[in-house]
């Protein structure tokens, strides 16, 4: 959800921030950094590496990590900028390696190895906002690192507002679940239409609250969904399971405030799976614990970073200062950038380091 106001009153502010983040001038979070929820809460706030904004972005408000096959310091950022109606592609540096016109993309998400026309492909998706409403896919080229959009212009829907990418535990097919501002969530399976284009067929829906952000977990099947107003829901994620879920993670509780925004799942926080969740009225992220019981594990604050919508986080290796993972996530200054932070960092914060090696996963 945008917060106009709070954007006007701290959009200097938190542009001074970021371009202090860019030039490495960054005050201590004792000096100011992380005053607000961060002092009130003792999080942590961690510096970001990079800034990722192009002259021409203005509301990248969501983001996903493209891992590269076989060199990871070629990973990508692609950010989603509904206000200009465009993709930006970013190398680890923020420097921009492509721009394509895209009509008001929303949540974007990213899974490896689709079967199309005999090969395999990873594909980016988006819900498309603007009327008609659909879901967009793009193939990622991993020699140049752009994109292609592939889908054949059919997968419309009623309505959207978010959504995020699946892969069946069960039969490894790939889905695409939209979130809606008018209380339903829409599935619809992705597959090959025969003429080597993506096309999607609805294959269920269910009722929930105002929700924008959500997060397929492909290790168990399981899509988690925010309701801006009360938390987190669990959904089984297979098109023939009871539609009806679970909530749980409170508005309320470990001052998880009201406007819950972004999801992402890190594999290895401490020796656990966890669900990172953007506390936007707070300006910091909480994480979670993915055993059953959802424990809390803590809170931690990004450096210029304020009313964060998109985030995502990858484990893997990919290279020097990031060679302990990444965590991106959206800041709301006057031309909302995607900040990078080693992932090192806030598992310092956190006090939690991995206790294995980290596996590839599938993005979110």
């Amino acid at each position: 959800m945008r917060r106009p106001m709070a954007r006007r009153l701290r959009g200097w502010v938190a542009g001074a921030m970021v371009l202090a983040a860019a030039t490495g001038v960054l005050p201590a979070a004792g000096d100011g950094a992380g005053k607000g929820a961060a002092d009130d809460e003792r999080a942590r706030a961690v510096a970001p590496a990079v800034v990722c904004r192009d002259k021409a972005a203005s509301d990248q408000d969501d983001m996903c990590l493209w891992l590269h096959p076989t060199d990871r310091s070629q990973s990508t950022v692609i950010a989603s900028d509904k206000a200009a109606g465009r993709l930006f592609v970013y190398d680890l540096d923020g420097r921009t390696l492509q721009s394509i016109k895209t009509p008001m993309p929303g949540n974007i998400d990213v899974r490896y190895g689709f079967s199309l026309s005999g090969r395999t492909v990873d594909i980016v998706a988006l819900n498309q906002r603007a009327r008609p409403h659909r879901v967009v896919v793009f193939g990622v080229d991993p020699a140049t690192r752009r994109l292609e959009r592939i889908d054949n212009g059919t997968i419309r829907n009623r309505t959207n507002y978010g959504g995020t990418l699946l892969r069946s535990t069960k039969t490894g097919k790939v889905y695409f679940i939209t979130t809606s501002k008018e209380g339903g969530c829409e599935q619809y399976e992705l597959a090959d239409d025969g003429t080597g284009k993506v096309k999607g067929t609805k294959v269920r829906s269910w009722k929930v609250g105002y929700s924008e952000a959500a997060v397929g977990d492909d290790r168990t099947g399981k899509v988690y969904v925010a309701e801006e107003t009360k938390g987190i829901w669990e959904f089984p994620g297979e098109p023939d399971d009871p539609s009806p879920g679970r909530l749980v993670i409170k508005v309320g509780e470990n001052d998880l405030r009201d406007d819950v925004e972004g999801l992402a799942i890190h594999p290895d926080v401490g020796g656990s799976p966890c669900l990172l969740v953007s506390n936007q009225s707070r300006n910091n992220f909480k994480v979670y614990r993915l055993d059953g019981k959802f424990t809390f594990v803590g809170t931690f604050a990004v450096e210029g970073a304020r009313d964060t919508d998109g985030i995502d986080v990858t484990a893997a290796d990919l290279g020097g200062r990031l060679a302990g993972g990444l965590f991106a996530c959206h800041t709301d200054d006057a031309v909302c950038p995607v900040l990078l932070v080693p992932w090192a960092r806030i598992a310092a914060a956190l006090g939690a380091g991995p206790k294995g090696p980290a596996p590839a996963g599938d993005g979110k």
